[in-house]
């Protein structure tokens, strides 16, 4: 575990929530960012994959957090605020899509998708951050 630490510990503090955030900006304002290329699923399935893509956000949040304090367990108020971001974001973009006018649609399932996952994370990293922080 500790050669993965200090691997990550050398990356730019902010690089995981940068590219998660670029990532999720990209698939939900681009018209069609997966082109024929996007799979065909089940009815809702997409509600699956906001909370997925939010959850992975707030999980990245945290991993930069706690490389910043020295893999020192995070509070918490700090895994609260990462959850709390993470769905603002996903707020933020929903009522972009509104205003947008890109063929994209504002839905609130969606928002409510996003801070599912975001919490969701958010829980586990609590629960479990004990097995990879130094304290």
């Amino acid at each position: 575990m500790e050669k993965l630490r200090a691997a990550l510990s050398r990356l730019p503090q902010w690089v995981f929530t940068a590219a998660t955030t670029l990532l999720i900006l990209w698939l939900t304002l681009a018209p069609d960012p997966l082109g024929d290329d996007a799979p065909t699923l089940f009815p809702g399935a997409d509600k699956i994959v906001h909370a997925i893509m939010f959850g992975l956000l707030t999980t990245m949040i945290l991993l930069d957090t706690e490389r910043k304090r020295g893999w020192i367990q995070l509070p918490a108020v700090r895994i609260v605020s990462a959850a709390v971001a993470s769905a603002l974001l996903g707020a933020l973009i929903e009522v972009a899509q509104l205003e947008m006018e890109m063929g994209r649609g504002f839905e609130w399932a969606d928002m409510a998708a996003d801070a599912t996952g975001a919490a969701l994370c958010g829980c586990g990293w609590k629960m479990l951050q004990r097995h990879w922080s130094v304290n």
